[in-house]
């Protein structure tokens, strides 16, 4: 009897080592928890996750205005005293028209990995990530931080930027070709002033 009860526990433990005795993997690593049944998905914090950026943005607004007064007043000769009062007439027009246009598009597509660094209450994950790609003295800075879902998190680990919660997705640029590209102090004090 006691060696039936045994039986079982010799067989677990064996499939759990995996026959590491004879040399092959083991099915669960004790080190990381992994195992063949494991969730490779991100859940905790510290798990890494890669986020595809496809951000396309644009807008779109158009105003007119038009405005059209016209008034008229006259006045007759003036009686005893005021006889020196000629007839008079005065007419004001007044008219304005204007139109107003204004387009703005933006699109970003990148992948960046992010760290998870807070599991909410509900089990939302909060991420926050950043790259810099450092080109010839050219800087190119993304950053992302924002709030996920668990079950948006696609089964290779990635998860679109579109799924993300309170995302803040910042590309910044900075060097010669970023500075050329950018108006001079006088324009600048222009346009501020004009």
């Amino acid at each position: 009897m006691r060696n039936l009860m045994l039986a079982p526990a010799i067989a677990g433990a064996l499939l759990l080592s995996g026959g590491a005795a004879a040399g092959k993997t083991p099915l669960i690593d004790f080190d990381t928890g992994a195992s063949l049944v494991t969730n490779m998905k991100a859940h905790r914090v510290g798990d890494l996750l890669t986020i595809i950026i496809t951000e396309n943005a644009s807008a779109n607004a158009g105003s007119k205005t038009k405005a059209d007064n016209k008034s008229e007043h006259s006045g007759g000769a003036g009686l005893g005293f005021l006889s020196f009062i000629q007839p008079w007439e005065l007419s004001v027009e007044n008219k304005y028209k204007g139109d107003g246009d204004t387009e703005r598009s933006g699109s970003l597509r990148a992948e960046i990995t992010a760290r998870i660094v807070e599991v909410l209450r509900n089990g939302d994950l909060r991420i926050t990530g950043t790259r810099m790609i450092n080109i010839n003295g050219e800087k190119q800075l993304i950053e992302i931080t924002g709030v996920c879902r668990p079950r948006d998190i696609a089964p290779d680990n990635t998860i679109m930027s579109t799924y993300i919660s309170d995302a803040q997705i910042a590309y910044n640029g900075s060097g010669m070709v970023t500075d050329t590209a950018q108006p001079g102090v006088v324009t600048k004090i222009i346009n501020w002033l004009f």
